[in-house]
């Protein structure tokens, strides 16, 4: 009888210990991951900012954001989202802007295989779409063609003849759809405007000294600039730095799109004649929620519609004209959302390429 019961109280033991143990890992927070390209970027810090705001939104305890900054390497990102399945399991759900658009393969392949949500922003392959996975919950991105139209039509207008002059143009990464889209914006302008004359175009990587570099020559290489066209802010940055040591700036207008600290307040000094603000807390916030909703049950890819699993939110385009509204709305305070509300972000639907 005394055998018995020690035999009892040790399975009551082991059952306790193990009751604990799986209380544990079920109390251990969700991974909420965020993916992109630098923490040095402050578009992309917004996401994590957006992200953060949603982990907030839940119970205390319930999530933790962690980042994955890839510094514009594409196999330390594919190696790091690995990584974090591999030490979380199925415990986690991602938000990932690929560093390039054929990450997205590599990325819904591992997350299928293990089970975890995830959505995307900007880049994907033509072809590639979270409708072909269950686990992909929705990709989402600005009109990067109507970006690049908007700030063209802006710099076209801005120039000392309006519509009429001589420009040059940094792109970004050649590899990234929204180079891709706001380059196919620009020649939409370009289209519009024959009396606009393209004397260079250079693809700055999205990076701010190389577009300073290459801004340097072409100064040093054309006698007469009207404006230069910017895919981004970080380059644009690089460009006013180069037209400031020439005494330029301000007087060659510059374009950029992202909607950093530094552009917007180079609108209001005129050094930029525009900016396009992605918006990315909202992105980033709404990119975990989307994820977060599928794993909890919320809502299921197998019967989301188009509209909800690819869509394209709105930016803001920010000139001397729209600044201070802009400044009143994400510069003085932090924009609040209801994450609940999955319709909110929806400006429109993206349209499949086959």
């Amino acid at each position: 009888m005394k055998r018995m019961s020690k035999l009892v109280a040790l399975v009551l033991v082991t059952c306790t210990l193990l009751s604990c143990a799986a209380a544990a890992a079920q109390a251990e927070p969700l991974t909420v991951a965020v993916s992109m390209r630098s923490t040095a970027s402050e578009y992309h810090m917004q996401y994590v900012a957006g992200a953060q705001a949603f982990v907030d939104s839940l119970p205390a305890g319930t999530a933790e954001v962690q980042i994955l900054a890839c510094e514009g390497n594409d196999d330390k990102q594919i190696n790091d989202i690995n990584a974090v399945i591999a030490a979380k399991g199925d415990n986690m759900i991602l938000f990932v802007d690929p560093n390039n658009a054929p990450n997205i393969t590599a990325i819904a392949e591992a997350c299928e295989e293990a089970g975890v949500y995830w959505c995307s922003a900007w880049n994907t392959p033509e072809g590639i779409y979270p409708t072909s996975y269950k686990y992909w919950v929705s990709h989402q991105a600005c009109d990067a063609v109507k970006q690049g139209y908007d700030i063209a039509v802006t710099l076209f207008n801005a120039l000392p003849t309006p519509g009429k002059g001589k420009i040059c143009v940094m792109e970004g990464m050649l590899a990234n759809s929204a180079n891709t889209y706001r380059m196919q914006g620009l020649q939409q302008a370009l289209a519009e405007y024959p009396d606009i004359e393209v004397l260079d175009d250079q693809a700055g990587d999205w990076a701010t000294a190389k577009a300073l570099t290459i801004a340097e020559n072409w100064l040093a290489k054309y006698d007469q600039i009207d404006g230069i066209w910017c895919a981004c802010d970080d380059m644009a940055v690089g460009v006013v730095q180069a037209l400031k040591a020439k005494g330029l700036n301000g007087k060659v207008p510059v374009t950029g799109v992202d909607g950093t600290s530094a552009a917007i307040e180079m609108v209001g000094t005129g050094d930029l004649v525009c900016t396009i603000a992605n918006n990315g807390w909202l992105q980033g916030g709404y990119g975990v929620a989307y994820a977060y909703a599928a794993k909890t049950g919320k809502i299921s890819t197998d019967t989301m519609d188009l509209t909800h699993r690819m869509f394209y939110t709105n930016g803001y385009l920010v000139t001397k004209e729209t600044l201070p509204d802009y400044v009143k709305n994400f510069v003085d305070s932090t924009p609040v959302y209801d994450y609940n509300n999955l319709d909110f972000p929806i400006a429109k639907a993206m349209d499949l390429v086959k």
